[in-house]
Order: structure tokens, then sequence, then C-alpha cells
């Protein structure tokens, strides 16, 4: 195997203009995962889902004062800077990115509940029961699919795509 020079560049936790988890607040590290693992996905479609062997993003810890804080970090290759522009970063959460943090926190408060007993596994929407972010679509309506509710018309509309 041929070792591939590769340049780190640190993009951020989240969007630009977006809030994030705080270091050293109570359940930071949990937040901070998830947060990066939305804004990983994000950026993947953003820049057409890259060849890994060529550009990637992936979460890394760095040292700070009040403990590890987390960035996440495109690595990238000489054919990758071809795909990687830093100026294409997204200043804010797209619409499937806001639907799958909606979607997390709904399903970590599902299982909260079912763990607390104070909930049976019957009650959780499907929506819920799986480990697997649903595919949610480019629409400002993902938000409201991410948390089990599907806003239908009540008179002439017309069709979402």
């Amino acid at each position: 195997m041929r070792y591939q020079k590769t340049i780190n560049t640190e993009v951020g936790p989240v969007p630009c203009d977006e809030t994030c988890a705080q270091v050293g607040q109570p359940n930071y590290e949990a937040q901070s995962r998830l947060e990066c693992a939305v804004y990983i996905r994000q950026l993947e479609r953003l820049f057409g889902n890259p060849d890994p062997a060529i550009l990637s993003f992936v979460r890394r810890g760095f040292p700070h004062d009040f403990g590890r804080y987390h960035e996440v970090v495109a690595v990238v290759t000489a054919a990758g800077a071809a795909v990687f522009d830093e100026s294409m970063l997204p200043m804010n959460w797209d619409h499937i990115a806001r639907a799958e943090l909606t979607w997390l926190r709904m399903h970590a408060q599902w299982r909260e509940l079912v763990v607390a007993g104070t909930a049976e596994l019957a009650d959780v929407p499907q929506l819920f029961r799986s480990n697997e972010i649903p595919d949610f679509p480019d629409h400002p309506v993902a938000s409201w699919w991410a948390m089990g509710f599907a806003p239908m018309p009540s008179g002439p509309s017309l069709c979402l795509h």
C-alpha cells in the first residue's frame, strides 16, 4: 500500500452561523458527537458524496482547558483538492440536517422513556424504533416528518417535490 499525503482542514463542529454544544457544559460529549455526525453527513451531501480515498470528513478531538472539544476535519488528498473548496462550506444547517437533529433529539427522548420504564417499546412510534437516521427530503417540512408528523394540506395545494 502506498502512503498518500493529505491536508487536514478543520471546518468546525457545525456550520459557522449555527450554535453548538459548548465544552464544559453538561452532556457536551454526547451532543457534540451528534452535531459533528450530522455536519459530516451534510458536508458529504454538499460535496457530492466524494470517494473517501480523495476527500473525507472525520470528527477529531482536540485538547482544551475545560476538556476535549470536537471538530469536523476535512481530509483531502491531491485528487480531492479539485473537489473540496472551503468557500463552499455551509453557514447554516440544510433542511435534511435540521430534520436529522430533530429526529436524533426525539429518538433520545423516546429511548430515555423506555429505559426509565415510563413508556413501553410498543408506545414508541415506528419512526423512532430504529437506530438508523431515516432519509429525509431536502424540504422545509422534513423537520415535521422527523418529529413523526406528516403535515397534510387541508385544501388545494401544490405537490411536494
